[in-house]
């Protein structure tokens, strides 16, 4: 149902997330400047959210076919207006574009989620960007969590992949106390926890001696502000190590 204060572009991520799970789809907020990335069977799926038509939407979409296998546009209506504005001239540009249009409709009792057109081919479809779409594939799988929802305005914190893996690192030293990174992947965390731990991009880890880390008190205020993601790195540290087994070298 439509939320009582004015639409944000992020009221849109919710309902298409869920529509596109419905359809066995990984989805993640805010990848590689997708609005929402999809994947599934390594197909590419990039949806732009706004709340009305401009130029720069079209400009995003367009950006967006260099590394995507099929590009949409996402618009809001309600029952007041049930259909963008122009409708029928912006249904002629995107589909030159081969770019498809998503309607996501807020009604009194339930959200509407319909494809008003697929994605075609187009004309002068830019070539496809390998390398972008591999990046963006693999953020979308390396997020455990999808903590950052579609439409979010600029500034605003993303939690990415690598900021999800810092976090596995955080959780684990809050309990283990002091881990060498050779430890860490002993336990199963990421190959690069070394790169992480040494590098501390966040400012969340102290090295008490060469190849020792521990929990810097800004980890432990990390932490705090993402608990779905701290309680889940928790849970997942007791199938690996028990507080009467614990080796920290």
């Amino acid at each position: 149902m439509p939320p009582t204060r004015a639409l944000k572009e992020t009221d849109l991520y919710p309902p298409l997330k869920a529509w596109l799970e419905a359809q066995d789809y990984i989805v993640r907020g805010e990848v590689g400047h997708c609005d929402l990335a999809a994947e599934k069977d390594g197909e590419l799926i990039a949806v732009e959210l706004k709340l009305r038509p401009s130029l720069a939407l079209l400009a995003q979409a367009a950006e967006r076919q260099e590394y995507a296998d099929s590009v949409y546009v996402a618009l809001p209506a309600t029952s007041d207006r049930p259909r963008p504005p122009a409708s029928r001239n912006l249904r002629r540009l995107l589909r030159r574009l081969g770019i498809g249009l998503v309607l996501v409709t807020f009604q009194k009792k339930k959200t509407r989620v319909e494809v008003l057109m697929h994605p075609g081919a187009g004309t002068g479809v830019p070539r496809r960007r390998l390398k972008k779409k591999a990046a963006i594939l693999r953020e979308i799988a390396g997020r455990d969590l999808d903590l950052t929802p579609g439409g979010l305005v600029g500034g605003k914190r993303r939690v990415s992949a690598y900021r999800q893996r810092a976090i596995r690192l955080a959780s684990w030293l809050s309990v283990l106390e002091e881990v060498s990174p050779a430890r860490f992947r002993k336990l199963g965390a990421p190959e690069d926890a070394g790169i992480i731990l040494s590098g501390n991009l966040y400012g969340w880890f102290e090295r008490v001696r060469f190849g020792l880390y521990r929990l810097h008190p800004a980890g432990t205020a990390a932490l705090n502000s993402v608990p779905e993601l701290r309680d889940m790195y928790l849970e997942e540290l007791k199938h690996v190590e028990t507080p009467g087994r614990i080796n920290k070298n």
